[in-house]
């Protein structure tokens, strides 16, 4: 939006001191106004975004009223929806909701036009408080300082930040949790809230068990949830509704014990509904400047440590039971150890394996999707299953793309592979940027000629042909009908660029180390835009950083369930998206107040509002307010 109004915010005013002779309302006043619309243009238009299609001169009046009023954006939802008065003076035909005024400042109105609203709306108020009007639409006191008004009574920005935070935890928390639903009876004692409230004092106490968590809370609450409870309430969760068991399931069930679903019904049972609590989450941010689509995604896998040995001891050892070789020693698995743990890098370390994809970028960093890695580990012989990455890969875009549009994935080169580079282009039609390993002699061949030409910065290879092998994992070549001849996917591009950019002396005494990267990107790129292209891949470390923050969230549990041990990953998982989500609103919040606060539509991600650590201490002081006793009561 630009202007070229000549109109100036004091022929406004004058206006409003007149109109106020006739009028003692400040509404009746604004309505009337003569405004200068002619000069302001809607360039932003409405985006097709149905509840942002208010007419421009009634939400430039509406601005104008909150400016005056001093009230805040939920204030003038809230008083615009009680007071149908208001729509009729403004010419609005419903009430817009506080997501609309958000979306019609941050986008329809420039910030000339909202110096201009709050110019004009200084002076109504200067002259309306002259004439002596103190109606009920007169708030006293500022409510949204400039940040130099801040600065000059030293008042801290995280103090804003303070005052606002838990009011948007528990906004979000009662729009997420009902996405999880325990399908137990209507009547039971505890309800669905109580025993996802259980589980975030699971991680949030660092490590503790569902047991450690009732001991460590139950003293204050006189009527607490039951670690046996919180226990059924997850595994009837992560059952299908209509799963039936098979002899199978019995087979390799011990005595007295109900079997476990398979884990592929598990992770699906589970994902489904970590989807539907992600996409609310997404409905209040996807309005905003803030968040962009299509959006930029990574692929990566984390480890949660399992400290059991597959291997009986010594003394546990039958007669009849058979050995296997493990590093030229003869062991024995246990019959009953958990099936998705796998055997880790290291001799002696195991682990339960999961493949994330996140939003990564200018983007709050979310995780969309998450998907088991199923891996046949030696004390398993030839009866586990392997999950390809291909398979996970699909997996994850299958999730994630019911969320969101995704413009560009990126891995780390574990996921080098012409599965998973077919799947991308494929069957999901998304771009890939992928670390390629030199495992042909063409390949090395280029490695080489790029790193001894001292005047070379990059080589790119476009148009190479991707072919898919017969006994390429997870895809089927026979019936595959997006295959051609010969096994024929697609093309792909070969970036060789420097690994560290740095490092640009092509000095015959120094060595450049490269990179090789793959990509199935189909306009033309030209040397120096691989660099530019390939340097985009540090947005996935955004990744790797994430995984600090989530992996210290997975509580410690006893059980081999795999639904207790899925389902408190995938909870991990969600925790971390409430705390971004939450900063990301917060960051809204501010940007409305302050206008220098904010980013441009090609500027970086603006630094995090709220830590991780105020976040959970928060969440700890909600979940206190609202369901515990106070010590004393207890006592």
């Amino acid at each position: 939006m630009s202007s070229d109004s000549s109109v100036e915010p004091e022929q406004l005013v004058t206006q409003a001191d007149a109109l106020l002779d006739i009028h003692d309302n400040i509404s009746r006043v604004i309505g009337d106004l003569d405004l200068p619309i002619e000069g302001f243009r809607d360039e932003y238009g409405v985006w097709g975004n149905a509840e942002s299609a208010f007419d421009f001169e009634s939400m430039f009046r509406l601005f104008l009223y909150k400016e005056v009023g001093g009230y805040s954006q939920q204030e003038l939802a809230e008083r615009v929806e009680r007071w149908t008065y208001l729509q009729s003076r403004f010419g609005l035909d419903r009430p817009p909701t506080q997501q609309a005024l958000s979306h019609t400042k941050r986008r329809r109105f420039s910030r000339r036009l909202r110096q201009f609203i709050r110019d004009v709306a200084g002076g109504i108020h200067e002259v309306a408080q002259e004439a002596g009007i103190f109606s009920a639409e007169l708030a006293t006191g500022d409510t949204n300082p400039d940040p130099s008004e801040i600065r000059e009574s030293r008042q801290p920005l995280h103090h804003y930040v303070d005052n606002h935070a838990p009011d948007v935890i528990e906004s979000l928390l009662d729009s997420v949790v009902p996405a999880f639903d325990t399908g137990r009876a209507a009547n039971a004692k505890h309800d669905d809230r109580t025993v996802w409230e259980h589980q975030t004092l699971m991680s949030l106490m660092d490590t503790a068990g569902t047991r450690a968590a009732y001991r460590s809370f139950n003293k204050f609450r006189s009527d607490a949830l039951h670690h046996d409870t919180h226990t059924r309430a997850v595994k009837k969760l992560g059952t299908p509704a209509d799963y039936q068991y098979t002899f199978t399931d019995y087979s390799t069930t011990e005595t007295n014990r109900t079997p476990v679903p398979d884990w592929r019904s598990i992770a699906t049972t589970i994902q489904d509904q970590f989807s539907g609590a992600v996409e609310r989450m997404l409905e209040p941010i996807r309005d905003g400047e803030m968040f962009t689509e299509p959006v930029v995604a990574a692929i990566d896998v984390t480890n949660v440590p399992y400290h059991v040995s597959p291997w009986k001891g010594e003394d546990d050892i039958e007669p009849s039971d058979e050995r296997v070789w493990v590093n030229g020693r003869s062991k024995v698995p246990k019959p009953e150890y958990p099936e998705m743990v796998n055997g880790g890098q290291e001799d002696g370390v195991y682990e339960f394996q999961y493949a994330t994809l996140t939003v990564v970028g200018r983007n709050t960093p979310l995780v969309l999707a998450v998907e088991p890695v199923r891996h046949n580990s030696n004390w398993e012989g030839d009866d586990g299953d392997t999950s390809s990455w291909a398979e996970v890969v699909d997996r994850l875009l299958e999730q994630a793309s019911e969320l969101v549009d995704i413009q560009l994935v990126m891995a780390d080169r574990a996921f080098d592979g012409h599965g998973v580079f077919h799947v991308l282009d494929q069957k999901h039609d998304v771009n890939y940027l992928i670390p390629k390993k030199t495992d042909s002699k063409r390949l090395r061949a280029d490695a080489e000629k790029v790193s001894e030409d001292r005047e070379l910065k990059s080589l790119v290879e476009q148009d190479a042909s991707l072919y898919v092998q017969d006994d390429t994992a997870y895809v089927d070549v026979e019936s595959d009908e997006t295959l051609g001849e010969n096994g024929y996917s697609h093309d792909v591009t070969f970036m060789h660029v420097p690994a560290d950019r740095k490092k640009w002396d092509t000095s015959p005494e120094r060595e450049i180390p490269y990179a090789l990267f793959v990509t199935n990107r189909s306009d033309e790129i030209s040397p120096m835009d691989a660099l530019g292209f390939t340097n985009r891949y540090s947005d996935r470390w955004d990744i790797e950083i994430e995984y600090k923050m989530i992996t210290p969230l997975v509580p410690s549990i006893a059980s081999r369930d795999y639904r207790m041990r899925f389902f408190s990953f995938v909870f991990s998982c969600l925790l971390y998206n409430m705390w971004r989500v939450t900063d990301h609103s917060l960051k809204m919040v501010i940007s409305e107040a302050w206008d220098d606060y904010g980013r441009g539509k090609h500027e970086r991600r603006s630094a995090t509002l709220l830590p991780l650590s105020d976040y959970l201490a928060s969440s700890i002081v909600l979940l206190f307010g609202r369901g515990f006793d106070p010590p004393d009561a207890a006592a």
